[in-house]
Parts: structure tokens; sequence; C-alpha cells
């Protein structure tokens, strides 16, 4: 595979991968000596005389044909948010040196092979969902951007519009009150339903792994076309996670009764303030994320090795 441009980003804490760092850098050079290698500035004093013109995230992602990141699953999230910013055709590669690594699969072990199998094109390509989210309030007050992790220079920013990736969810939850939100989801023109909830979330089928599966929604394979929405602790009995195709679009409007203000959060790492009431308008992104990722495993042995899908702890008594 040819590859003018390949940018590295990691987790920014250097104990975690100044040694995977190195190991990459390495590979990286001597397996595609012709190809440009950009590093991030929040990682570039972890390599100090390397040499590598240093950039932000969002530029970085820019300007690469691949991002390679090296950290755990949300330095993985953060490389896919920076991708659908500024440049959807570029292709992502995880290697892991945090702890579960779902998404980052890759282990430092495989450095080596993971590399030689890119240059020979034995990677597979798995083409994954992401989704765009619009913010609308009729509130007086301008929304409020309380973090962003992709760019920081726009915390404590005021904004009257917005629109946030996510590869795993977007979620709808409560802010400064623990009383509950009421909830008005509709699905295309169709009314779902009117929920009393702590929060919703509709997610990708990547993410049905993450936050999701923990509020009780069911696991999809990634690759499949549908979102998934699912309600965080409704008060009944009679509301359930539900699984719509990947073309719909789903609106949850955020009623102003009890709760004056809503968040919402982009894969753990964007949040919103809005005051209510607010509307939350969640598509499928036009383009999706280009993950590559070796033969070896297949999504089914991550659930098992991982996840401990199956597992039976009578087996380890016998």
């Amino acid at each position: 595979m040819t590859l003018n441009t390949i940018g590295i980003l990691g987790h920014e804490n250097p104990a975690l991968v100044s040694e995977t760092l190195a190991r990459v850098l390495a590979k990286l050079a001597t397996t595609f000596p012709k190809s440009k290698l950009l590093i991030s500035e929040r990682i570039a004093s972890f390599v100090p005389r390397s040499g590598l013109p240093s950039l932000s995230l969002t530029e970085l992602a820019k300007q690469s044909d691949l991002i390679v990141s090296i950290g755990g699953d949300g330095t993985m999230l953060l490389a896919a948010r920076a991708i659908a910013r500024a440049n959807p055709d570029a292709k992502l590669i995880g290697v892991n040196a945090g702890k579960l690594g779902f998404l980052s699969e890759h282990p430092p072990e495989e450095i080596d092979a993971l590399f030689e199998d890119l240059a020979s094109g034995n990677l597979v390509s798995e083409e994954r969902l992401m989704l765009t989210s619009e913010l609308r309030t009729a509130a007086a007050e301008p929304m409020l951007i309380k973090q962003d992790n992709l760019e920081p220079e726009r915390n404590n920013l005021q904004q009257t519009k917005l629109t946030l990736d996510a590869l795993n969810e977007v979620v709808i939850d409560n802010y400064g009150s623990t009383r509950m939100l009421t909830l008005e989801v509709q699905v295309n023109e169709a009314l779902l339903g009117v929920i009393r909830a702590d929060g919703i979330m509709v997610a990708t089928p990547t993410g049905s792994t993450g936050y999701a599966v923990s509020a009780g929604g069911p696991i999809v394979e990634p690759t499949t076309p549908a979102m998934l929405i699912t309600p965080i602790a409704p008060h009944s009995l009679n509301v359930r996670p539900v699984i719509v195709p990947e073309g719909a679009t789903v609106r949850i409007r955020a009623r102003e009764e009890e709760t004056r203000q809503v968040l919402v959060v982009a894969d753990g790492q964007e949040q919103i303030v809005v005051s209510t009431p607010a509307e939350v308008i969640v598509r499928a992104a036009a383009k999706r994320l280009h993950l590559l990722r070796r033969k070896e495993r297949s999504f089914f042995d991550l659930l098992r090795t991982k996840l401990f899908w199956s597992a039976d702890t009578r087996d380890a008594r016998r």
C-alpha cells in the first residue's frame, strides 16, 4: 500500500505510550521509507529528537492518509472524531497501549506484523458508521461547550448552533440536577414515545459494546447498518432499547419541565450544556470511518476474550 503521509497520535501519558511509540516510529520508517511521518504535538515531547513535524490533532488528520492511534479505546475515539471533523477519507489503525483495547485491538507485540500486513495490503478494511448530531435550543441562552478533548481551545465557548461527531454514541443526560428528564423521541416523522429517564443515548453498532451495553442495550456486530436507541434508567418497565435502520433520523426533545439544562455528550469527550427546551437530531454521518485491522481475530473473538461473552465461572471449579 502506498501512503504519502502517516500521522501518529497517542495517549498523553508518557508512561503508557513512550516505548510503544518508539517502536511504531522505527517500524514505519523502515516499512514506509518514502512516506512523510507526522506526530501529534501532544506527544511530540515523548520523542524529542525525532525531527518530525508536530501538529494539532485536527491538522494531523487533515494532512494524513493514515492515522496510527497509540493508546486505548478513548484515544481511538479521539482519532475517529478528528478524522470525521477534518478528513473523512483518512484511514485509522489502533495499537493498544491502554487497558481494554476493544477498538485499539493490536497489542505492541504485533507491531511488526501489523505494518508488514499494511504494506502488503493484507489488512481488513471495515467501514464503521459514525453519527452526526445537530443541537438546537429554544431557550434564550446559547449553548456552552463545557469540554472538547479534540480542540481544547473551544472549552467554555458559547455558540447558538453546534454539530457533534461520534463513533460510539451521543448521550442526552441530566445536568446539575438529580431529577429525571422528560424526553420525546421521534424516529423519522413517527413518535416513538415520551419517556421519563435519567437520559437516553443513540449509539452505533461500534458503540454497542461501550456505554450502550452497560445501560442494557444489545450487542450488535459493528458493520451492521443500524443505530441503537437506549434509554438510561427509565422510570418504566415498558421502555426497552430499540434498533432502527441507519438511514433513520432520530429526534430527541428534552422538555422544559423540572429540568432546565441537559448535557449532550459525544463519545464521552465533547460535552455541551444546553438549556431546555432543547432538541438533538441524530443521523448517520455521510461518510464511514475506514478502520484497518488484522485478519487474525474477528469481532466475536474480541467478545470472548475482552468482554468474556459466554464465560462461565463454574468452569474454573472443574
